[in-house]
């Protein structure tokens, strides 16, 4: 094209120079031609891009992380002019469109339409565009190339993946249930102190006889229920400093790995409970597979730019006086303060899984994560290329 552009404007002149020292209306008319060639090729490109036509569907605008859809695109001639070298540009930083290029180029004949079918598949979650991003239009002398972005783009809503996981290997193995529970909607039932009159039918293992020998008549003991042991997951949503694809790779697997977790429990009807901060502090209570997905649903808009440090939703947690809870913390950075708060958790007879997602190895880091499970944290590190479920079950295998 820059050839193209040389010698076009090396015709004018030498045409223009030609027509001024032997005029004639030969050499004016090749002088005019000349000039009129640039601008005719100008107004070509801008034709072209008001007449041509191009339609894009999916099959759904609300999909799933890495799900492939149906996805569609007619580029059309509607016009009785030839158009020529429109190339087609896609979207491929977010999405992956299949048996296509990062370009396509068409040359379409008067009334020539081209239709493709094909899928697509979204890579992270969020709200964002995919498909095509804008039609480059180039003359027939190629001397124009001008880009022209798509006003009515496709805006898909992707949501985090749910990663199945049949065994929970870093749960410690009281809590991790490895068959569902067929009754696990119901309670645990303890004695209780209070006593109530005794009925025919009643277990008479449950009559309290000094009670009874002492009122004289028979006696027996209540029963209360015993909550379930819970399950706090906590996920940190601090900003991250890193370039964007990293970014959002981290993200993605924050959520993505507490929403794992949060589905293996809520199949097997254990409570757990989701916190973190977003906009001030939030707790979601999960006691079943509706709530989950509720939950679910709700995680296309988690955006990561929480005030408060994990440390201190989980310092706010001990609060309550949890003993015996098994707290997992999903984080992109290990701090000393994260580590302080630690030893408060586990000196509470609770449990503590410390979810590392980052690439960060650097010796300051191996530290802290050695000093965590010298403390008797469980610490596992996620790295980019890592897949959740491979690390959740790491201990079942």
């Amino acid at each position: 094209m820059k050839i193209n552009r040389i010698i076009c404007v090396l015709a004018i002149i030498g045409s223009g120079v030609f027509a001024s020292y032997y005029g004639g209306n030969i050499s004016y008319a090749i002088f005019y031609m000349t000039i009129f060639i640039p601008i005719i090729s100008l107004l070509y490109t801008l034709y072209v891009y008001v007449r041509f036509k191009i339609y894009q569907s999916m099959e759904s605008l609300v999909v799933v992380k890495n799900d492939w859809t149906v996805y569609s695109f007619i580029i059309a001639n509607e016009d009785v002019i030839t158009f020529s070298n429109v190339k087609v540009n896609f979207l491929y930083d977010r999405s992956t469109i299949e048996d296509t290029t990062s370009t396509t180029e068409y040359s379409l004949l008067p009334g020539e339409k081209e239709y493709m079918e094909t899928r697509i598949k979204c890579n992270y979650r969020g709200e964002y565009h995919v498909g095509v991003e804008s039609i480059e239009v180039t003359d027939f002398f190629y001397l124009f190339s001008i880009t022209y972005p798509i006003s009515t783009k496709l805006k898909v809503i992707v949501l985090p993946r749910i990663v199945p996981i049949e065994q929970l290997g870093i749960a410690p193995p009281q809590i991790d249930v490895k068959n569902p529970i067929h009754n696990s909607n119901l309670n645990e039932e303890e004695l209780d102190t209070e006593l109530r009159k005794y009925y025919p039918g009643d277990n008479k293992k449950r009559i309290h006889w000094k009670a009874s020998a002492k009122l004289m008549e028979l006696l027996s003991r209540k029963y209360h229920h015993k909550p379930k042991a819970e399950i706090a997951l906590f996920m940190d949503l601090k900003r991250i400093d890193e370039d964007e694809l990293h970014i959002t790779i981290v993200e993605d697997k924050i959520i993505e790995s507490i929403l794992a977790i949060g589905n293996y429990y809520a199949n097997r009807g254990t409570p757990s409970q989701i916190i973190y901060d977003m906009g001030g502090k939030k707790m979601v209570s999960i006691a079943s597979k509706d709530e989950f997905n509720a939950f679910y649903k709700a995680c296309v808009s988690i955006h990561f730019d929480a005030v408060t440090p994990v440390n201190t939703l989980m310092e706010e947690r001990l609060i309550r006086g949890d003993e015996g809870i098994f707290y997992v913390t999903a984080t992109h950075v290990l701090t000393k303060e994260l580590y302080m708060t630690s030893l408060k958790v586990l000196t509470g007879n609770n449990r503590l899984c410390i979810l590392f997602i980052s690439d960060d190895i650097t010796e300051s880091t191996k530290e802290l994560i050695n000093s965590l499970k010298l403390a008797g944290a469980d610490v596992y590190q996620i790295m980019s290329e890592d897949e959740i479920s491979d690390v959740l079950m790491a201990k079942a295998i």
